[in-house]
C-alpha cells in the first residue's frame, strides 16, 4: 500500500508548481489577497455547496468531516480543473478574455477503523489583470498622463486532513499551509504634443509591489445526520478562525529615461518578517436526501470577515464582510440501474454573493446558475466518476463608471478509487 502511495506522490510532484495561478483575468482581483472565488470545488455543479455534502465517491476538502463517509477499502485520488470565458464591459468599451486555472489535487484514505486522511493541493485566491487608462493633465491640455496597472500571483494551500467519527457526529480538522505570490506592477508616463509630434524627452516611473506569504492555518468541520422517516438530514459547517500569517514585502520603485531607457533607483523597501491578517470564514449548511436516495436537496450560507483583513501591520483595504447564498441539487434515476444514463447523477443549482468589495457606493456582488452532471464507471478494480459542470453568472455592475462581467466557467472533475485495502482470500 505505502509503496502505491509514495509512487503517486512521485508522479505527482512535478504538477505542483503549477498550481501558481494561471491568473483569473479578472480587474476586481487587484484589491487584497485576489478574487475569493465564488463557486469552486466537486460541488460546483450545484450552486457550489459544501457544509453538508459527504459519500462515498468524492473527496469534499471543503468540509474535512466527510472524509469519514469514504469507502474504508479504497485510496481515492481526485483532480479538478476549472476553465473561463469573461466577456467585460463598460458605459464606453467592452472586451473578453479566456483563462485556464488549476482547481485542485486530492487523496484520500482511511488509516484506522473510524479514522480517516486525505492530502491535497488547492487553489485559494487569484490575482491577474492588466488595466491602462489616460486622463488629461489638470491645467495643461496638450499633456496626458498614462497609468498602467498589472498584477499576477494568488494563494494556494497544501493541506494534510484528518477526520473521525464518534457514534453519528463526524469531526474533521485540514493543516493548511497557506501560500503564494502577491505581485503588483504599476507605471506612469507623460504623454505631450510638441508641434503635432510627440514628445519622448522626460522620464516615466515604474513600481513594483511585492507580497510572499507562507503559514499555517487550520480549517475545522463537523457533520450530523438526523433520520426523518426513511429520509435523511445532514447538518454541517467548516470554517477557519482569523489569524496572523507570516508574509514578505519588497518595494522597489525606478526612473526610466524616456529617451535613453536609463534606469535610476529612488526606492527599495523591504520587509522580511510582516504579518497578514486571514479573515475568519465559515460556512453553515444542510443537505436532505429523500426518495431512497434518488433526490438530493442543499443549502450553504458562507461568510468571511474581510473587514478584518490587514497586510503587514495596518489596514490596507476598506473591505466590508463577503456573504455567500448557494442552494443546489441532483437527482440520481438508479444508482444500480442497467444503463449509464440511470447511474448518472443529473445536478443543478445557483448562487448569490455579496462582495467585500465596495466601490462607488455599489457592492461587486456576483449571482449564476449551475448545471452538471457526474457518470460513475466501472473499470477494472478502480470506480472512475468523470464530472462535468458548467456556472454561468455576473460579477459587477457598469453603474459609475464601473466594470460588469459575464462570465461563462467550465470544471472538469476526475475522480477514482481504487481496491488497495481489500485482503486477498485466494491466492
Amino acid at each position: 500500500m505505502m509503496k502505491k502511495i509514495l509512487l503517486i506522490l512521485i508522479i505527482l510532484l512535478p504538477t505542483i508548481h503549477t498550481f501558481g495561478q494561471n491568473n483569473s483575468g479578472s480587474p476586481y482581483s487587484r484589491y487584497g489577497i485576489g478574487l475569493l472565488p465564488d463557486n469552486f470545488g466537486i460541488y460546483t455543479a450545484m450552486g457550489g455547496v459544501s457544509a453538508a455534502m459527504r459519500d462515498a465517491y468524492n473527496i469534499n476538502y471543503l468540509n474535512p468531516a466527510s472524509y469519514t463517509a469514504l469507502d474504508s477499502m479504497r485510496f481515492y485520488f481526485q483532480v479538478g480543473m476549472n476553465g473561463e470565458y469573461v466577456y467585460v464591459s463598460t458605459t464606453k468599451a467592452h472586451t473578453d478574455y479566456t483563462a485556464g486555472q488549476n482547481g485542485s489535487l486530492n487523496m484520500a484514505f482511511r488509516i484506522i477503523p473510524k479514522l480517516y486522511a486525505s492530502i491535497g493541493f488547492n487553489e485559494r485566491t487569484d490575482i491577474g489583470y492588466d488595466l491602462s487608462y489616460t486622463e488629461p493633465i489638470i491645467g495643461d491640455a496638450t499633456q496626458y498622463y498614462n497609468k498602467r496597472l498589472e498584477g499576477e500571483g494568488g494563494l494556494n494551500d497544501a493541506y494534510l486532513g484528518l477526520a473521525y467519527q464518534f457514534g453519528k457526529l463526524s469531526v474533521g480538522v485540514n493543516a493548511v499551509l497557506l501560500f503564494g505570490k502577491l505581485e503588483e506592477r504599476e507605471t506612469i508616463y507623460r504623454i505631450a504634443f510638441v508641434d503635432g509630434m510627440f514628445d519622448q524627452s522626460g522620464y516615466y516611473i515604474r513600481t513594483r509591489t511585492r507580497n510572499q506569504i507562507h503559514d499555517f492555518i487550520f480549517t475545522l468541520g463537523a457533520q450530523y445526520p438526523f433520520k426523518i422517516k426513511n429520509n435523511t438530514l445532514m447538518l454541517g459547517a467548516a470554517g477557519n478562525f482569523g489569524t496572523y500569517v507570516g508574509g514578505y514585502n519588497k518595494f522597489e520603485a525606478y526612473k526610466y529615461s524616456m529617451s535613453s531607457s536609463a534606469a535610476a533607483q529612488i526606492n527599495n523597501d523591504v520587509l522580511d518578517d510582516g504579518k497578514v491578517f486571514y479573515p475568519s470564514r465559515m460556512t453553515f449548511g444542510g443537505a436532505y436526501e429523500f426518495k431512497n436516495k434518488r433526490w438530493l436537496v442543499s443549502g450553504d450560507y458562507t461568510f468571511q470577515n474581510m473587514s478584518q483583513y490587514k497586510e503587514f501591520g495596518d489596514k490596507t483595504e476598506d473591505f466590508e464582510g463577503y456573504h455567500k447564498v448557494a442552494v443546489g441539487g441532483y437527482f440520481q434515476p438508479d444508482e444500480t440501474g442497467r444503463y449509464w444514463w440511470q447511474r448518472n447523477k443529473y445536478m443543478a443549482g445557483g448562487y448569490f454573493t455579496r462582495s467585500h468589495l465596495f466601490l462607488k457606493e455599489h457592492y461587486i456582488n456576483s449571482f449564476g446558475i449551475t448545471l452538471g452532471m457526474q457518470m460513475p464507471l466501472q473499470i477494472a478494480s478502480q470506480a472512475l466518476l468523470l464530472g462535468f459542470s458548467v456556472d454561468g453568472g455576473i460579477r459587477g455592475t457598469e453603474a459609475n463608471t464601473l466594470i460588469k462581467e459575464q462570465y461563462i466557467k467550465v470544471r472538469i472533475n476526475i475522480a477514482f478509487k481504487e481496491l488497495w485495502f481489500a485482503k486477498r482470500k485466494i491466492n
